[in-house]
């Protein structure tokens, strides 16, 4: 059904196809429709006008103009479609290889289609076709030898920058070859673009065939042919112009309706945006206007009897927020927002509210409605919002919030002059410095002149702060600003919001799934289930009497940590080599989701993975300095530091996606070699920090399994030589799916039509497909609300304990790795900090790790 909807928002499919299979089909019908014969000659009937005798005239020969048009189509359309298969197989083929294996193969690719591409199309296809030979044959040669090269640019560059995504690697790592990933993984994903530029160099081939025929190097007489027949009717364009203006307009209508046919499959092909994704608005926006609503005859508006308005903004004092009644929903009618009752939201000048709840409850979209900006696709149809004064908006992903190819100081200028039109320039440098030094950006001057790229995520992030204050909002609207951040920089982050707010008195709306991070910045809660206002409250309320099941699950879910013991003199960091295991039993932690290892190992227990003073190099960058680590089967060791600590780079190593620049890795005692065989790298499976960019987008769920499975030669039952391997698998599957708690019916997804835990789970299943003895989960928990981040945790530790896997957990979240792990290692700067067990959380032995634990949000 969502293709079938994508085909009816596509006019540019439906009137291309429908162009395109008319003109198809009349040139397949070219015998039965033609009148008379397109050779014929009667040399007493030349250069007659249109008539119904003849709807098109005759030529200078007497042959009838609209048969040879049919007959010329039936001509052109095959030899263009002839001649553009070659070069179509030849290109896509060498964009893939070059652009995928990079290095020695690149450059020798890229040096022959560079040769190619330094001569002149139609002079080179000229010369090849009057070496050749004019006809049929020599086109097609002609083409095949030339026309691959725009195939190849432009694949080659997809590919180079799809080898080091996500799905990519996971591919590679579940031990397929390199035949498949390109075949099965890479290419369909590529296939739209060369099928859009497929239908663009059919055109262009046209338009050769028709100049080759005008030059007399194309079809020979007497077989027709459009260009033969504008080449014909040149002595006559004064005197008989409908000669050369009726072959002319099949030109132009066939590249009409070709060009349209390929952007509408270009669209159909196009992978749909994740749902529950935000979409981009610019920052610093005024949301003083209510949110859209429906025309005056829609159900629920204000002339529709019951609807409810919120209060205007001029009775509001300034910074305060009304939200009444209201209701938000997709364009298909499906209610988003306000299932049960409309949203009723009222805010104080100066007050913050929290609004907490699981993905997809409504959140971001009352949020975003508050702003006066909805995504695409939603409409606000019943309600309103008003919001005295200007409101800025802090998004949740500073890198997609920013302009890549844009320097900051530009950026937040533009937002200035947005907010002040008339501003001088002098006054605008002024303001932008003030505003990233109000932000606490070293170096404004600087940090004006760098790219998003050029900063860490905390200054991105306080950036896209600066951006929201440009329009000296009253209301500042913050959509999970702290999510993908370590503690440190989100503890900067927080207080930074927490300054601007007592200095300029805004009132703040905190959008989080942290409820920690919420109870600390705001004074009242909102929770949200399902679209809906379950429960609100203050904070010491809401935190300390639940009323809502939702609301006691929030709270049941939220990680939480020991209270810091008093500090003690340091310590010499204890030995990475020793046994992943306190020397006492470590306590169950105290919480209804939270439980310790049922199954620890001994201390005795041989190592299942060593890591000997790893290091690894980016060119003269130092990522990962002589790391060491040990774990044995059925423990679970975390890895945590601030970001750019080299944790991933460490993960990628244990892996294998990445190559040890020195020191060693051991598994089962077997030393793991520079490049891994692919039963070694399936042996260490990495669950990637983002399982959507992890996943194939247009492989279903049950297929990415289904194909780990096959190559890995895996079924149900012992013996191989079954004769339904495929059921077998497609059992297989299902039980995969119900070990991670998935239903069967998630096989038939595709990673857009899942949420954001699912994809979390389908991204372990495919690591347990691969038979691993390690798992290395690589922020497993970043971007998922609580609920889902305890489920998350809850089947890892059960893996761990049940099928005694080695789990490695990479982390910025403490919580995560106190709820999980048995030991850790602390990383800064690519090196250890400190090790040691669960002890580290009450009296940690580095300054580091103090400060770490003191700038965690805690309930």
């Amino acid at each position: 059904m969502g293709r079938v909807r994508r085909v009816r928002r596509s006019p540019a499919f439906i009137a291309g196809a429908i162009l395109t299979a008319l003109l198809i089909s009349v040139a397949l019908a070219a015998p039965v429709l033609a009148p008379y014969s397109p050779t014929e000659q009667q040399l007493t009937q030349g250069l007659l006008p249109p008539s119904p005798e003849h709807w098109f005239g005759t030529d200078q020969l007497g042959r009838d103009v609209l048969s040879r048009m049919l007959f010329a189509a039936r001509t052109d359309f095959g030899i263009a479609a002839l001649a553009a298969l070659a070069p179509f197989v030849v290109g896509v083929g060498a964009g893939l290889i070059s652009g995928y294996f990079g290095g020695a193969v690149d450059w020798v690719a890229s040096r022959v289609t560079d040769t190619v591409i330094a001569f002149p199309f139609y002079v080179i296809v000229i010369a090849l076709v009057f070496a050749l030979g004019a006809g049929a044959g020599g086109i097609v040669v002609a083409f095949a030898l030339v026309g691959w090269v725009g195939y190849a640019r432009v694949l080659r560059a997809m590919t180079a920058a799809l080898r080091e995504s996500g799905w990519v690697r996971s591919a590679r790592g579940s031990g397929f070859s390199h035949a498949r990933v390109l075949l099965r993984h890479v290419l369909p994903n590529v296939l739209p673009q060369a099928v859009v530029l497929l239908a663009t160099e059919i055109v262009l081939i046209m338009v050769a065939i028709v100049t080759l025929g005008y030059l007399g190097l194309g079809i020979r007489p007497p077989t027709p042919d459009w260009g033969t027949m504008i080449a014909d009717a040149q002595p006559f364009v004064t005197t008989q112009w409908w000669l050369a203006a009726i072959p002319g307009a099949g030109v132009v209508l066939t590249g009409i309706a070709l060009s349209l046919l390929g952007d509408g499959i270009g669209d159909l092909l196009r992978v749909p945006a994740t749902q529950g994704r935000r979409g981009r608005s610019r920052p610093g926006g005024r949301a003083g206007a209510r949110a859209e609503r429906r025309g005056p005859d829609a159900p629920g508006t204000p002339d529709t009897p019951g609807a409810r308005e919120p209060r205007s903004d001029d009775a509001l004092a300034a910074g305060a927020v009304s939200v009444v009644g209201l209701r938000i929903a997709a364009e298909s009618g499906a209610m988003l927002v306000g299932k049960r009752a409309g949203i009723d939201l009222e805010l104080r000048a100066g007050e913050s509210l929290g609004i907490v709840g699981e993905s997809g409850s409504g959140k971001s979209l009352t949020l975003r409605a508050m702003l006066g900006m909805l995504p695409r696709g939603t409409r606000a149809v019943d309600g309103g919002v008003a919001v005295a004064g200007a409101a800025g908006m802090v998004f949740q992903e500073p890198l997609t919030a920013l302009d890549p190819l844009s320097r900051v100081g530009s950026q937040v200028r533009a937002a200035v002059q947005a907010a002040s039109p008339g501003i001088a320039r002098r006054a605008t440098e002024k303001r932008v410095l003030d505003l990233l030094e109000q932000v606490r950006l070293p170096d404004p001057a600087r940090i004006s002149r760098a790219y998003p790229h050029e900063l860490s995520g905390g200054q991105r992030q306080r950036v896209v702060i600066a951006l929201a204050l440009a329009g000296s909002p009253e209301v500042l609207l913050c959509d999970e600003p702290t999510t993908a951040l370590d503690v440190t920089v989100q503890r900067e982050v927080l207080d930074l919001l927490g300054r601007l707010r007592a200095e300029r008195g805004l009132t703040l709306v905190f959008v989080s799934h942290d409820l920690a991070v919420v109870a600390e910045m705001c004074d009242r809660l909102v929770v949200m289930a399902d679209g809906d206002v379950v429960e609100t409250g203050t904070v010491g309320d809401l935190i300390e009497a639940p009323r809502s099941a939702e609301a006691r699950a929030l709270l049941a879910a939220a990680p939480s940590l020991p209270e810091l013991a008093a500090p003690a003199e340091p310590a010499v960091p204890s030995d990475p080599f020793e046994p992943s295991v306190p020397d006492t039993p470590v306590a169950p932690v105290t919480s209804v989701t939270h439980r310790a290892s049922d199954s620890v190992p001994r201390r005795d227990a041989p190592a299942l993975l060593e890591v000997r003073d790893a290091r690894v190099h980016f060119g003269a960058t130092s990522a990962v300095a002589g790391v060491s680590l040990r774990l044995e089967a059925g423990a679970a060791l975390g890895i945590v530091g601030e970001s750019g600590s080299g944790k991933t780079t460490l993960a990628r190593a244990i892996a294998g996606q990445l190559p040890l620049t020195a020191g060693e890795a051991r598994l089962g005692g077997a030393v793991l070699g520079t490049k891994r065989s692919r039963a070694e790298l399936r042996r260490i499976q990495l669950v990637p920090q983002d399982p959507y960019a992890s996943l194939t987008p247009r492989r279903t769920v049950g297929s990415v399994l289904d194909e780990v499975l096959r190559v890995r030669g895996a079924g149900p039952t012992a013996h191989a030589a079954s004769r339904n391997l495929a059921a077998d698998r497609s059992i297989r599957v299902r039980q995969l799916l119900h070990r991670v708690g998935l239903e069967p019916d998630v096989a038939d997804a595709t990673p857009d039509r899942l949420s954001g835990g699912q994809r979390q789970r389908v991204a372990i299943a495919r690591a347990l497909a691969a038979d691993p003895q390690v798992i290395v989960a690589d922020e497993p928990t970043s971007a998922l609300d609580t609920t889902a981040r305890a489920r998350v945790l809850e089947l890892l530790r059960d893996l761990r304990d049940e099928l005694g896997l080695g789990v490695v957990v990479i982390s910025h979240d403490l919580g995560v790795v106190h709820e999980l792990c048995d030991r850790l290692l602390l990383m800064r700067g690519g090196e250890v900090v400190e090790s040691g067990d669960r002890s580290f959380f009450t009296a940690p032995r580095s300054e580091y790790g103090r400060t770490l634990l003191a700038s965690v949000a805690r309930l």
